[in-house]
């Protein structure tokens, strides 16, 4: 699983290494996805190379699919902090929504995670050590679960999710011509569930995504059995928070190194809300940090909103990359 691998896939490139959509004009597709995020990125699993995939490239992948009479309607669920700004005003490929599980500005959330009131990670007794979901991915599968998906429309299904997603707000974008359909033409029919799950008593619990790595790391110091356990358990967690800090740093150098030169405020670029991406020169921003700066990694996915705010104010590219050289280096890291 890289980013050009899913691109290929959700294109129906048959160069990729496994099988691809081969879907056709009277099809329906259903894609979820799922991975932290950043304005205008998501990520990829573990050591995939570069760390992101552009919303640009995933927009430009369904339009190829949809040109190639790859689908009849599309729907795409998203969960991924920020993962309204892969979609608003760039999803332009006909018969296709998505809906996603926060706005272009705000987190997403953990949902069944370790500790507290967070609905707690057990599983046969045995605590998973991870958040078991997100909460809009929760929602919509607890409710695919226990409605009637032959009779439950795509519709009814986005306006529980928008109503009950209460950390962070489902956004939708797209069409709404097949909102009348049937959820379960997309989701599938087979083999459905019979269950009686309710999302009533799950309000107002979980963890903001950001933060779910610190939070696990910290409950493994407090679950810890031992002494031994524990003296580990608090090094993994001093090593997130050193290799937040060091994040925190790089991408404060070149926020300060790019106000140096356009005399913006740095604090402003790094946290400030985005209203439009400009796509274009994001992607690049985007690719030269990784070439300088090494691959993002799910906490530093957040500086997405850095490089959206840095080209929102007119910065070109060769500023931003001497900005991105002057905090991360000229050589590439490993």
């Amino acid at each position: 699983m890289t980013a050009a691998n899913f691109l290929k896939v959700l294109s129906g490139d048959t160069s990729a290494p496994g099988p691809v959509l081969k879907s056709g004009a009277n099809d329906k597709v259903f894609v979820y996805y799922a991975d932290h995020g950043g304005v205008g990125i998501l990520g990829v699993p573990d050591g995939a190379s570069g760390g992101y995939i552009h919303a640009t490239d995933i927009n430009k992948a369904i339009e190829t699919l949809q040109s190639k009479g790859g689908y009849k309607e599309l729907l795409f669920y998203l969960e991924a902090c920020e993962s309204g700004s892969i979609f608003h005003n760039l999803l332009k490929a006909p018969n296709a929504k998505a809906l996603t599980a926060a706005n272009p500005s705000e987190s997403s959330w953990g949902w069944y995670c370790s500790g507290g009131e967070t609905g707690g990670d057990m599983v046969d007794g045995k605590s998973i050590g991870s958040c078991l979901g997100d909460e809009f991915s929760v929602r919509w599968m607890e409710d695919t679960d226990a409605a009637s998906i032959n009779t439950e429309t795509v519709g009814q299904q986005a306006a529980k999710l928008v109503k009950e997603v209460t950390k962070s707000y489902v956004q939708q974008y797209g069409v709404t011509s097949f909102d009348t359909e049937p959820i379960g033409d997309f989701q599938g029919s087979q083999g459905v569930l019979t269950a009686s799950a309710t999302v009533e008593h799950l309000q107002g619990r979980g963890v903001d995504s950001r933060q779910v790595e610190v939070h696990q790391a910290y409950h493994k110091v407090m679950r810890a059995s031992t002494p031994q356990l524990r003296k580990v358990a608090e090094q993994e967690l001093a090593g997130v928070l050193v290799q937040r800090q060091a994040a925190d740093a790089k991408f404060g150098r070149i926020a300060s190194a790019a106000c140096d030169i356009s005399h913006c405020i740095a604090e402003e670029m790094l946290e400030g809300s985005v209203e439009v991406l400009k796509v274009d020169c994001h992607k690049a921003a985007i690719e030269t940090v990784v070439e300088h700066c090494g691959s993002f990694t799910d906490y530093s996915l957040r500086y997405g909103r850095l490089f959206a705010n840095l080209c929102k104010i007119g910065l070109d590219h060769k500023t931003l990359k001497t900005a991105i050289e002057k905090g991360c280096g000229k050589a590439v890291v490993v």
